[in-house]
């Protein structure tokens, strides 16, 4: 269910050009959450930057702070908005 509702938000490029990153260290214990995190950041758009550094220039604030609450990684989890990468 959580794809499907993912999958249906539109997606804007931010009009201020700016990127969204995630930066995370979910604990080995929780690598189940931990893949199902990643694989929601790839259906929002998000690209890998480093194995836990992943990058979007689409406007996904809100669906990104869901899934943090989703899977209960806010203590995890650190979220910025970023002018400039180099990919």
């Amino acid at each position: 269910m959580l794809q499907i509702a993912l999958k249906q938000t539109g997606q804007s490029r931010r009009k201020d050009k700016k990127w969204q990153m995630v930066i995370f260290d979910i604990p080995e214990k929780y690598r189940k959450t931990r893949n199902k995190f990643r694989v929601a950041l790839k259906i929002l758009g998000y690209q890998k930057l480093q194995l836990s550094i992943w990058v979007c220039p689409y406007d996904t604030l809100s669906e990104t702070e869901s899934l943090i609450k989703y899977y209960s990684i806010e203590n995890c989890v650190k979220l910025l908005l970023v002018e400039e990468i180099d990919l």
